[in-house]
This record gives C-alpha cells, sequence and structure tokens, in this order.
C-alpha cells in the first residue's frame, strides 16, 4: 500500500526543500501537480501509468511546449517516486526543446532602454546587470560585502542551482557603485 500524505502540497514543498529546490520548482510543481489530479479526477492510489500518458497527450494535442511538457512529466514523476515512493517508472521520452537564437537588442537599443530610465537608482541596477550578466533575482540578492568594486568583481550566493559564482564590475560602474553604497 502507498503512502498517501494528507496535504500532498506541504509534502511537495517539505521533498523539495530538503532537496534545496528553489521557491519556483515548488510552485511550479504543485500547480503541474494539482492541473494533472484535475485532469484524472482519481485518488492518488488509483492512477496508473496509462493516467500520466494520456494527460501528457492531452497535452501535446494541445501544442503545448517542450519544456512545458518536460515540466510537467518531471513534476508527476517527482511526486510518485520521490513524494510518494511509489515505483512507478514513467517510461516517456521527454520532449524536444526547440533551439531558438536569442533575440539580440542593438547599441541603439540599448542606449534608448538607459536614456528612458529617470530613476538613478534603477539605471544603475540596470546598468550593472546589462554589463555582469546578473539575472534579477541575483542583483535583488546581492550585499553590500558581495561585492570588491576596488578590484572589479562581485560574488553571486546561492544563485541559480544554488551555486555561487563571481561576476566581473564594468569598470565605468566602479564609482557609481562606491557613491550608491555609500
Amino acid at each position: 500500500m502507498v503512502y498517501i500524505p494528507v496535504d500532498i502540497e506541504k509534502s511537495i514543498a517539505k521533498e523539495c526543500k530538503r532537496r534545496g529546490y528553489s521557491d519556483r520548482t515548488i510552485k511550479s510543481y504543485n500547480y503541474c501537480i494539482s492541473r494533472f489530479l484535475k485532469y484524472t479526477n482519481k485518488s492518488l492510489d488509483k492512477i496508473s501509468k496509462k493516467d500520466v500518458r494520456l494527460f501528457l497527450e492531452d497535452l501535446s494535442e494541445k501544442k503545448k511546449a517542450g519544456n512545458t511538457m518536460n515540466l510537467y512529466h518531471m513534476a508527476i514523476r517527482f511526486l510518485f517516486e520521490d513524494v510518494l515512493d511509489k515505483r512507478m517508472r514513467i517510461n516517456i521520452r521527454y520532449s524536444k526543446t526547440p533551439t531558438k537564437i536569442p533575440v539580440v537588442l542593438s547599441k541603439e537599443e540599448i542606449k534608448d532602454l538607459f536614456k528612458a530610465i529617470k530613476n538613478p537608482k534603477h539605471m544603475l541596477m540596470i546598468q550593472l546587470m546589462y554589463s555582469s550578466g546578473l539575472r534579477v533575482s541575483e542583483l535583488i540578492n546581492l550585499k553590500i560585502n558581495d561585492l570588491e568594486t576596488d578590484k572589479g568583481y562581485g560574488f553571486v550566493r546561492k544563485g541559480k542551482g544554488n551555486k555561487d559564482r563571481m561576476f566581473i564590475i564594468a569598470s565605468s560602474l566602479k564609482d557609481d557603485i562606491k557613491k550608491f553604497i555609500g
């Protein structure tokens, strides 16, 4: 008999946190699983591999993107194998995700973007992100002691994938950062 938790969302969150997954992953997994459970309209102990396959086929027929299909697949697999400890090997190949060439702004478009920002603090934030490749979440979580402005670099602590990494601070921003820090 399979263990069925009283609160599936809390159980998923607890297991995700134990593994060091981000809050965003927890939210995504819970959303995908709730959609799947609504689709099957069955209790967890009655769900079969066929139900999973039918659900994923339904998503495919609705022309969902490969990344979306993979997220649903991984969330359902996580629920059964890691949360419920039910050996339901779902042998479905992951959807191909198309590789797209990223759209890049021209120098003029970047200059126009910077000109449109009136708040000096926001301007500095955008310039730092643009010049160093920081993600928004990484910028928001920066601490003063993560910056070595004199040496021209800084550190992202627990960035994407819970990894630390170094980034370069553009020399043109060093003085502005020092002024802002105080």
